[in-house]
Order: structure tokens, then sequence, then C-alpha cells
């Protein structure tokens, strides 16, 4: 399965995130990216979760993101 990476807007948004991930079912982490990768405050989440499982879940919650990359690092 592809990692996604979830980029947030805040350092907030990012743990809310992570967490409501793993409540369900994904396992997800949290870190910080630097220099010209890093977007919005520079806090991504990484998961194996698909995209539709992720979108669906962080609306569910009302979790804020930038954007979902497939297949990155």
């Amino acid at each position: 399965m592809e990692k996604n990476i979830i980029n947030t807007g805040s350092i907030t948004y990012a743990i809310r995130g992570r967490d409501v991930l793993r409540a369900n079912g994904c396992k997800a982490y949290m870190f910080r990216k630097s220099g010209k990768d890093a977007i919005g405050c520079g806090y991504s989440i990484s998961t194996q979760c698909d995209e539709e499982k992720i979108t669906r879940i962080l609306n569910e919650y009302g979790i804020k993101y930038i954007s979902i990359n497939a297949g990155e690092g």
C-alpha cells in the first residue's frame, strides 16, 4: 500500500488528524517538513490508509488539511 502525506495548516490540525486517523484504524505519524518542502505550518501526517478513507475520516471530524499527496517518501 502506498504512503500518503497529509499537509496541514497548523500543528493543532496535524495532532488532531493523526489522532482521529489512529482511532479509525490507520497507522499515522506526524512529522515536520522544513525548507522548501514545508507546506502550511510545516507539520504533516504520514499514513498508509487510502486517500478515500483519509478524506472521509478527516471531513467527518472537521479536520482541515491543505492537501493529500499519494506516494511520497
